[in-house]
């Protein structure tokens, strides 16, 4: 079975701010705010 996209990923961590210094710095992620308090990391046309 070939892998052609990842629709999303859920990650429970204890410091968001953290986290997302993390995957933008070593990814190049970009990070979304949406909802209440929520947040997510896009990556190309993924989230």
């Amino acid at each position: 079975m070939q892998i052609a996209r990842l629709d999303h990923l859920v990650l429970t961590v204890a410091d968001i701010a953290r986290t997302c210094e993390f995957y933008t710095r070593v990814l190049g992620m970009e990070v979304v705010a949406f909802g209440e308090g929520r947040t997510a990391l896009r990556f190309g046309q993924q989230k």
